[in-house]
């Protein structure tokens, strides 16, 4: 192939005392100079070569390191017969394009060293006015790591998009401009857009489908934190840079809405700078109204357990009150009337005075058992006196029954505490000591019961062998059951808390009037 005006060309060691040889005419010897350093010290391999012969005029550093080749090894030598060009053609196909346009630009091409090793070269060439007439000036950049580490991030994606698309939840990726680009099987499904129509859109094109309108979703949050954002879900909660929410989607199945559970998260590169997020997203509206239907029929249970508490203590301070009143009433009479007959039979009938005695030893037991009974069911002094003249007389039974030294606290206007809140500590009360002298093994016993504000405490403290946290738990445990039950109805909290060889304490905290749990 000839190109035209080219003049009779010097041989390369002419080329070389020349030092350029290159411009359009003669160049000064700064410009020269400039040109060398340039040259000499570029980064990326760097030719000249006389493109009707092939023939290698100057080569810098860089391309000597790469070819393997030393300066003198290479001027005046084929670049074909040096065995650069894996595939001949390729430089047939150049040296043509570069001949007829004047220049060639970042064509990839494979080039073997001159150890064997083939390399993959970005190359750039064009042709220049010298005074011997038009030369290639060529450049290439040995791109071989940045092409095997393509190939390597390209079956990376490949085989995360393949993961994406065969997930069971409906999942999709951005990149970090907001720009989807994966939509998996799931999702398309779930939103009725498929991939085609998703792949490549931005501008939270991808919320629609489910609100019907553009909108920040989880994968938009992963990063922040806006508060604002946090009040549209059910429940948000952040961890690091992941996201887990529940929301109801309005525009989903036709509009009818779904609730939905998800988790975003960011995608970081080595330097942990983001990258993009991938959010993952399960339909849990089935799961939500089974929730919410067990819910609603634990409140009613709820109620109807409160409910018949309320009955069984009104029945107890039905059956109570007629004990004392009635029954105890009767025995008083019986015990006067037997103490007059006592006195009105002669001594000498010993066998009926042995008679009225034992009858008033009976009368006496009974009366007792009627007054223990009716304490039990519902002690008089509560109704009469008040809660803390009923917690301060169980508490003196107690301490005579069992031997257990007891203590009492009371602050504050006990008084003006609401009637449901008095029978709901009372019989929590009652069943704090009845643990205590079951289970715990313990020898004192501290009582306190403290209103303050709008709040009444009681605290129950032992010395015993203390609570674990299993029988804290378990379900198996009746009396815990019903003092959570009792604090639940009313509207407040108790908190059970022991250790080996500390004891147990359980506080009860109540507002002063009722207020139910809704």
């Amino acid at each position: 192939m000839k190109i035209p005006s080219k003049t009779a060309k010097d041989s390369p060691a002419g080329y070389g005392k020349a030092k350029t040889g290159l411009g359009r005419g003669a160049e000064p010897p700064v410009s020269q100079d400039l040109y060398r350093s340039f040259f000499e010290f570029a980064p990326d391999l760097m030719g000249v070569v006389d493109p009707d012969t092939d023939i290698i005029l100057d080569v810098n550093e860089a391309f000597e390191a790469w070819a393997g080749y030393s300066r003198e090894e290479l001027l005046g030598k084929r670049s074909a017969d040096l065995g650069f060009w894996v595939d001949e053609e390729d430089r047939k196909v150049l040296t043509k394009r570069l001949c007829e346009t004047g220049y060639v630009e970042d064509v990839e091409i494979d080039c073997r060293t001159g150890r064997g090793d083939v390399k993959r070269l970005l190359f750039s060439a064009r042709l220049i006015d010298t005074p011997r007439g038009k030369l290639a000036i060529s450049i290439g950049r040995d791109i071989t790591e940045r092409k095997k580490m393509e190939r390597v991030l390209r079956e990376s994606e490949r085989r995360l998009s393949d993961i994406i698309e065969f997930l069971p939840d409906a999942t999709f990726v951005i990149d970090r401009e907001g720009t989807v680009i994966a939509w998996n099987r799931a999702m398309e499904e779930m939103s009725g857009v498929s991939k085609k129509d998703m792949i490549g859109r931005s501008n939270h094109v991808y919320a629609i489908p489910f609100y019907g309108r553009r909108r920040k979703l989880l994968i938009d949050m992963v990063g922040e934190n806006n508060e604002h954002d946090d009040s549209k879900y059910i429940y948000l909660k952040r961890n690091g840079h992941t996201i887990y929410a529940e929301a109801f989607t309005e525009a989903l199945h036709d509009g009818k809405g779904a609730c939905l559970w998800g988790t975003a998260a960011a995608l970081l590169d080595e330097h942990g700078k983001m990258v993009g997020a991938i959010e993952s997203i399960r339909d849990i509206t089935d799961h939500s109204m089974a929730k919410e239907k067990l819910k609603a029929s634990y409140e009613e249970l709820r109620r109807l357990s409160a409910h018949i508490e309320e009955v069984r203590e009104t029945e107890r301070a039905a059956i109570a009150r007629e004990l004392h009143d009635v029954l105890g009433q009767i025995l008083a009479v019986i015990n006067m009337d037997l103490r007059w007959l006592n006195k009105k039979i002669p001594a000498r009938e010993k066998e009926l005075l042995g008679k009225v005695a034992a009858a008033l030893a009976l009368v006496k037991q009974a009366t007792k058992t009627v007054q223990r009974v009716s304490s039990g069911l519902r002690p008089v002094v509560l109704d009469d006196f008040g809660l803390a003249a009923a917690i301060d007389h169980a508490l003196k039974e107690f301490r005579d029954q069992t031997g257990i030294m007891t203590g009492l606290i009371i602050n504050g206007l006990v008084a003006d505490i609401d009637k449901d809140t008095n029978i709901a500590l009372y019989r929590i009360f009652q069943e704090a000591l009845t643990n205590v002298m079951r289970h715990s093994g313990a020898t004192r016993v501290e009582v306190s019961l403290q209103v303050e504000g709008d709040d009444v405490q009681l605290m129950v403290r032992d010395n015993g062998h203390g609570i674990s946290k299993q029988q804290v738990s378990d379900w198996n445990s009746l009396g815990i059951l019903g003092m959570r039950e009792r604090v639940s109805f009313i509207g407040g909290k108790i908190d059970i808390a022991g250790s080996s060889g500390a004891g147990t304490c359980i506080t009860v905290d109540l507002p002063l009037k009722r207020t139910e749990r809704k």
